[in-house]
């Protein structure tokens, strides 16, 4: 054969191997097109359903709950992504309501099986699932996703306990944060979730990072600032020994928690760090104080107006100071520290 029938031959094959590539893909978009259409029509009536559930009047939601429970595994496939998504928007026995019709669908059974798949997304998908049902069998499982291999499932899972309002939870939620700085974000949302009942362990936990000092791990900075977000007001007492014991990452997580709970019988204990020998654990302190406010807080805040180390200590004491009232406010007019001219023309300009 000459080169001249060997290049037409070529050309042909290509030819028809992009025609067949072209078919391909028409195939797969209408399929895809045809199946998502599928999908939509199925969808319409069963979701109306569903959303009956949190809207609907009693002899309502019980009528979508039975058409609901007889529901066919096409009717099912056509809302279920749609029904978890919607599970942690609802509230009180919507919610409830939903979550039964899940599982009898079949959904915790499902959602067990994804966890132990080989791919992490279906392990991801079957986390949240389980966290989005809440059963308490399937804790574990959730748990057990804390120290998964895949950084995406452990996320997942740190997430998903928060559903989960157990002493035991926030144990390993602590754990696992303190061994993981990036899960910080995700441990603290969890806990927000969680509330009270996490905050005998947190209170625990900064004790004994206080007790352990130097040595201890990061729980204590984690408990300190979960308590504070959790609005633990109990928790001065260990907040405050954490100022006078803990390291300086300690310190001010302890410093913030205390400025966010706004006990004023925290600005004397607040009022030391002002002079610590760490700028970062400085400037902590002076916005704290700011937090809380008063006119207790401003001698304080006034003897670092002047801070010869850091201006942005002076800055926040100034933007403290600004927040104490009049008090503050006559204190910053009446000062030559740039930092206070500064708040005080910005204020001007702000209208406040």
């Amino acid at each position: 054969m000459s080169v001249a029938n060997l290049g037409y031959v070529a050309a042909v094959v290509l030819t028809l191997a992009c025609v067949a590539v072209v078919l391909l893909l028409v195939t797969i978009r209408v399929t895809k097109d045809r199946s998502e259409a599928r999908r939509v029509h199925l969808r319409g009536p069963v979701w109306r359903h569903v959303m009956t559930l949190s809207t609907g009047e009693k002899d309502e939601v019980e009528e979508s709950l039975a058409v609901l429970l007889a529901a066919g595994p096409q009717d099912r496939a056509a809302v279920v992504d749609d029904a978890f998504a919607l599970v942690p928007k609802l509230r009180g026995t919507a919610r409830d309501l939903l979550r039964d019709v899940l599982r009898e669908w079949g959904s915790l059974d499902d959602a067990v099986a994804q966890t132990r798949a080989r791919s992490a997304v279906r392990r991801c998908r079957g986390i949240y699932r389980l966290g989005v049902l809440r059963y308490p069998t399937s804790r574990d499982l959730v748990l057990a996703g804390l120290d998964d291999r895949d950084f995406g499932v452990r996320r997942t899972a740190m997430l998903a306990l928060g559903a989960f309002h157990e002493a035991e939870v926030v144990e390993n939620l602590l754990r696992r944060a303190a061994l993981e700085p990036r899960l910080r974000r995700d441990f603290l949302s969890s806990i927000d979730r969680i509330g009270s009942v996490a905050v005998p362990v947190l209170r625990a936990g900064l004790r004994q990072s206080v007790s352990d000092g130097e040595s201890g791990d990061r729980r204590g900075s984690l408990a300190a600032a979960a308590l504070g977000l959790v609005g633990a007001i109990q928790a001065v007492p260990e907040l405050e020994q954490a100022l006078e014991d803990g390291d300086v990452e300690l310190k001010i997580a302890a410093i913030y928690a205390l400025g966010e709970l706004g006990a004023s019988s925290s600005v004397i204990a607040l009022a030391a760090p002002l002079g610590h020998g760490d700028a970062d654990v400085r400037r902590a302190a002076a916005r704290a104080l700011g937090l809380i406010g008063g006119d207790w807080a401003v001698p304080a805040l006034a003897s670092v107006l002047h801070d010869d180390d850091n201006v942005e200590v002076s800055r926040a004491a100034a933007n403290a100071l600004h927040r104490c009232g009049a008090a503050g406010r006559e204190v910053l007019e009446h000062s030559r520290a740039p930092v206070a001219r500064e708040v005080v023309a910005l204020a001007a300009l702000g209208g406040s």
